[in-house]
């Protein structure tokens, strides 16, 4: 769950590939303009250990979590 605002899927992506992470797929949703938003990434491979709390550390994110189908 983030903030809709401009930068924010940039400052994800770039992170991510900091780690050497790829993103397979992106889905990106709002209701509102400059609300809440949801973003849904589809990963090549499991998201490292500690890169999660990174990403909560990001200005305009306010909750992160995994799923692993």
């Amino acid at each position: 769950l983030h903030r809709d605002m401009p930068g924010i899927i940039g400052k994800i992506g770039s992170l991510l590939g900091s780690f050497n992470v790829n993103i397979a797929s992106m889905q990106v949703g709002r209701k509102i303009v400059r609300g809440d938003a949801v973003m849904a990434l589809s990963l090549d491979d499991p998201l490292p250990e500690g890169i999660l709390s990174e990403i909560t550390k990001v200005a305009g994110i306010r909750d992160a979590y995994t799923v692993n189908l």
